[in-house]
């Protein structure tokens, strides 16, 4: 073996201890939008400043969206029908409604 003895714990040991700066840091630009550290000149983050012009556009977009998914009949989906007689929605299957309609069958 070599002739160096160590104790386990202190060649473990790290210091804690740092030196203070020379100089303070200046104070960064805060992003608006995140409230992290911009590093952009502008100081908003090029991915916020997206998302900030996008989201008036995005909110029309989800509004439209929902409209046309309130707008379809639940009938035009592809697992369900519409009664002709009493307009009720029944799965595809069915091949006789509540109230006597019988559907026609479909020749393959």
């Amino acid at each position: 073996m070599c002739g160096f003895t160590f104790i386990r714990s202190e060649r473990n040991r790290m210091h804690n201890r740092k030196p203070t700066p020379l100089f303070q840091p200046r104070e960064r630009k805060r992003c608006p939008v995140c409230a992290e550290i911009a590093y952009s000149s502008a100081g908003i983050h090029p991915q916020c400043a997206v998302h900030q012009s996008d989201s008036k556009r995005m909110e029309a977009v989800k509004l439209k969206k929902q409209a046309a998914l309130t707008r379809l009949p639940a009938g035009d989906m592809q697992w369900q029908k519409t009664c002709s007689r009493c307009k009720a929605i029944l799965h595809v299957r069915r091949k006789v409604c509540d109230c006597g309609y019988s559907f026609p069958l479909h020749a393959r």
